[in-house]
This record gives structure tokens, sequence and C-alpha cells, in this order.
């Protein structure tokens, strides 16, 4: 069986490790992602490439901001700021002589869910993958939406207000983006912000804490708003969630309420509100999707 190097590129970390062509992942590994250069950037790929070399038939790969998805062409890298009109696959072929075909990450994890997945069958449907920001792709008969310039699915960038001073604060990446929800658990339940990720606010939430619960209920009534506005101008049958904080079941369940309460208000003899449910694969969706973009790209059938 044909195995490929299945690579996920985030902020924080470089998810990474061999997937076949049925999409079955081994181990998957974990290395820091340089924020310095892209000299840096570069090198750790090549070193990741090396480990794997003599067993792969090519890279898949997932990573932040606009990309264009048929030549490796990079608008941005999101937070990688190094990266910047640039032609990602040429660079890393340069070092990682196979060959490469690159995803936004949004738009791969969408891939990964429609190929694998729980979008198997859906026609119409939205992912939303909540991190730092709002990650997301795009279903519309079937296909994947790319758009014009590539970057449909941006999601992070709608406003949710008309006020243009502090613009980056009205936006949906900023608004349902996990810091503003860790700022405001710090705050109402006085602990220091970086002692608090995702794990921590569940188990608080899980546990009663009421301070945290009202938090998680503004959060998810803020999404629950931008998944209406989603729901009346592409109408999905299926919103899927995903991100490390969506395996905790009550995020689902808070969802769901709101979604039902903001429907109610808005009048759902109108609007159908979509269903809504976590992705089946997580953050391994990104490197399942990014190999169904090298298959199609390549022309591999699926």
């Amino acid at each position: 069986m044909t195995q490929y190097l299945g690579i996920d590129i985030g902020g924080t970390e470089i998810k990474y490790g061999l997937i076949n062509d049925e999409g079955e992942i081994k181990e998957v590994e974990r290395k820091k992602t340089p924020l310095d250069s892209l000299e840096s950037f570069i090198a750790v790929m090549g070193e990741i490439y090396d480990l794997y070399a003599e067993q792969i038939s090519g890279m898949a790969i997932s990573m932040p901001g606009i990309i264009h998805s048929k030549t490796g062409y990079a608008v941005h890298g999101g937070t990688l700021e190094y990266i910047k009109k640039m032609n990602m696959v040429e660079l890393l072929e340069s070092r990682c002589p196979t060959t490469i075909h690159i995803e936004n990450d949004g738009k791969a994890a969408t891939l990964g869910e429609l190929w694998k997945g729980n979008f198997q069958g859906v026609q119409n449907g939205v992912m939303l993958v909540l991190g730092t920001g709002i990650g997301g792709g795009i279903l519309c008969n079937g296909q994947l939406v790319k758009g014009t310039h590539y970057s449909a699915g941006e999601l992070s960038f709608i406003k949710t207000n008309s006020d243009q001073s502090e613009e980056e604060d009205y936006r949906f990446g900023y608004q349902n983006g996990l810091i503003k929800l860790f700022k405001n658990v710090s705050e109402r339940c006085s602990l220091p912000l970086d002692e608090i990720d995702g794990h921590l606010v569940f188990q608080y939430a899980d546990a009663g804490n009421a301070a945290v619960l009202d938090c998680l209920n503004e959060y998810c009534r803020t999404l629950a708003i931008q998944i209406f506005n989603l729901q009346t101008i592409l109408d999905p049958e299926k919103i899927l969630i995903s991100g490390g904080v969506s395996k905790a079941p009550l995020l689902i369940e808070l969802i769901n309420k709101q979604v039902t309460e903001v429907f109610r208000e808005k009048n759902t003899e109108l609007f159908y509100p979509p269903m809504i449910e976590k992705s089946r694969h997580g953050n391994k969706a990104n490197i399942i999707g990014a190999l169904y973009n090298y298959r199609l790209n390549e022309d591999i059938l699926v």
C-alpha cells in the first residue's frame, strides 16, 4: 500500500506522520513550529522529510493562510508571518525532493470529513474549526468551495460590527477565537491567563462552575449568531465543529442550545437550523484532507 508523509502545520506545532492511500494515519508526531524565519521553517520541514524519505511517495500538507492549492502559491501563511506571496511547493521541493501538494488547513479539514468523515453524503455543509481564530470550509453541491482567489472560507475576517474602531475586536476570529474565551474565564475566575486551556475550561464547566458556564454560554451565543448568518447565506444541511475543544460533549450541547434560541428569536419559519455535530476525525482531518487534495491534484482515483 502506498504511503505518504502527511503534515499539518499550525501556529504552535507541526503535526506529522505516515498516512496510506486509504487515509489511515499511523502515529502522529509533533515538532514546534518555527516562528522566527522562513529559513528555520524550511530546515524543520527538511528534518521531518528526512525521517521518512525512503518510505513515501509524496508529501500532503495542510497549512494556514490563503493557498492556491493547484500551484502551491501562498498569498500569506496566517500566523506564519514570514510566509507571504511565495510558492511554498517550489520552496519545499528544493529541500524535500518529492511530489508535494498543499491545501489551506480549514479546507483540508473539510476535505478530510468529506472523504472519510461526517460530511460523507452531504451536499451542502460548513466546517468551523475553533482555535486561535476561526478556520473554515464550505461545501456546495458536494464540492469544496475555493473561490475565485482561493479565499473562500476565511471566516475569521467576517465583521461582526459596523464600528470601524478597534477593528480586530469586531472580527469573527476574535469574537469566537479561544483566546477571548480564555480571557473571560481568567477575569471572572481570577485565574492566570497563561494557565487556562480548553481542558481546564471544561473541567470547571463539568464541575458546575457558574462563572465558567456563563462564559461558555456567551461564547456559544455569539457563535450561534454567526451560524445563523451562515445559514441565511449558504443554507447548509450540516455544520461540523472541529478544533481541540470540540472533543468536549458539553460544547456541542451548548452550541445546539444557543442555535435553537437564536433561530427561535429570528423566525424559524423562514430558515431551517442546520444539524450541528463535531467532526469525526478532529485535528487528524487536516492530514486526511491534505492527502485527499494530493490525490485530486494527481488525478489518483479516490
